[in-house]
Formats: structure tokens, sequence, C-alpha cells
């Protein structure tokens, strides 16, 4: 990395932007204007660019503003590959984001399960020698909560700053403890049953928007990395320089 680095995260929902080494960090909806993006990128003396995409088309405004102030920028999946052993039977439908939380926690922690609470809730475990295995995805907390609210429009919406009372004794606190130990209960399965399936240690880490949420109420002894797909595109600009 020969001088300051912009990762993006365009995931289903947003487009997460880092800066490194000021770890300068802001999330942005999906479709945000142009303005405040580049408002944003513009606040930085930014020479190469590191992005991965699960959408179709999500950085096809950015990448050429970009290019325009004269930033280097390469793209997961075109300029840039993954340097993990897969093990994983449809490897060209594995989100990148996945494999790039791997990466990172690979690298900090070792043999590791790597929990992203996102749109979607990715369970990951990589192994000692790099070897990622795959695992579970499940709905997201925002999923869980349209879901609910499309089958059941008479109960209120969950309260997600609320702390659950058990028993809960009206129906909004009965819904604030469902969705909320709900959610929990649903990591923490994944996660209990892949590290029995894993016949082994290993550590766990948890990323992603609703990451906060799910350590404040689900049972986990885990490692909270907000900015793990980050670290993950940082490390494969590292690995492979403009130029190199």
């Amino acid at each position: 990395m020969s001088g300051r680095l912009l990762t993006v995260d365009a995931g289903n929902s947003t487009l997460d932007l880092m800066v490194h080494p000021s770890a300068a960090r802001r999330r942005f909806e999906a479709h945000a204007g142009d303005a405040d993006l580049l408002a944003f990128v513009d606040q930085h003396p930014i020479e190469e660019c590191a992005a991965v995409s699960v959408r179709a088309g999500a950085l096809q405004r950015l990448l050429p503003a970009l290019r325009a102030r004269g930033v280097r920028c390469r793209v997961v999946g075109e300029e840039l590959a993954c340097p993990l052993p897969l093990d994983y039977a449809t490897p060209q439908t594995l989100g990148a984001d996945r494999w790039l939380g791997a990466l990172a926690a690979h690298r900090r922690f070792g043999r590791a399960v790597v929990v992203d609470c996102g749109t979607a809730t990715t369970v990951n475990l990589v192994e000692d020698d790099g070897t990622f295995r795959g695992g579970p995805i499940a709905p997201g907390l925002a999923a869980f909560v349209a879901g609910m609210a499309a089958v059941t429009p008479a109960l209120p919406a969950p309260r997600l700053e609320a702390e659950p009372e058990m028993p809960p004794r009206s129906s909004q606190a009965a819904v604030d403890a469902g969705v909320l130990v709900g959610y929990g209960g649903l990591v923490e399965r994944l996660v209990a049953d892949l590290l029995r399936a894993a016949r082994g240690p290993a550590t766990v880490v948890v990323t992603g928007g609703r990451a906060e949420l799910v350590l404040r109420h689900a049972r986990l002894r885990a490692e909270s990395v907000p900015d793990l797909v980050h670290q993950g595109l940082r490390l494969l600009a590292e690995a492979s320089p403009c130029g190199g």
C-alpha cells in the first residue's frame, strides 16, 4: 500500500467507506447520491481504492468518479483475487465479503468462526491453515423484523434499543423480547452448531452493522471487530501493491 487507501464494502443495503490508516469511516444507504459520497472522499488524500460488492452495479458511479480524481481502483473478483484455499462446493456463488472477513479474522486470530451481522447473517469457519470452510446464511435483523411485520401487521414494531424483560407483560414488551432475544438465539445456535462440527477450538469473531446488538443479547464469548471486511480489503491491497 503506497499511500492512503480507501476500502469500499458495497453490501445489499449500504455502501460502507473506510480510509486507511486514519480509520475514518462512513456508511451510506445503498442509493446515496454521488455528492454525499464524493464529499466524504474529498475530505481525505486518497491514492488507492480496494472495493468489494455483492450487488451488481453498486460501484458503477463511485469508481469512475474516483478514477477521474486520479485514484487507482481495484475490485475484488477482477484485479484482486481470493488468497485463501476454498473448501466450498460452489465458489462461483460465494460472496467475497464472506471470505474477506475470514481472511482478516484468520490473520489476527488463526482458526475462527466469523459472524457477520448485516442484511444477511453469515457464520463462516476458517481453519488454522486459512482454508475457508463456509457456513450458514440466515436472515439479518432487518429481514427478521420485516418478515414479522408483513405477516403480523397488528403487532407493534420492535424497539431495538429496548432491554428485554422476562416474562414480557405487554404486547410491545413481548415483541421486543421475541425479536431481540430470538435474533440473539438464532446467532447463538448457528455458532454453536458450527463449532460442534468444527471439532476443535476456534475464536468467534463478530462484525457487521448489528454486531453490537448481537453481542448484547446473545450468549457468546466473542471478539468484536467492527471493520473486519475493511481489514480484509486492506490486507489484499497490501499483498498486491499497485504496479507490483
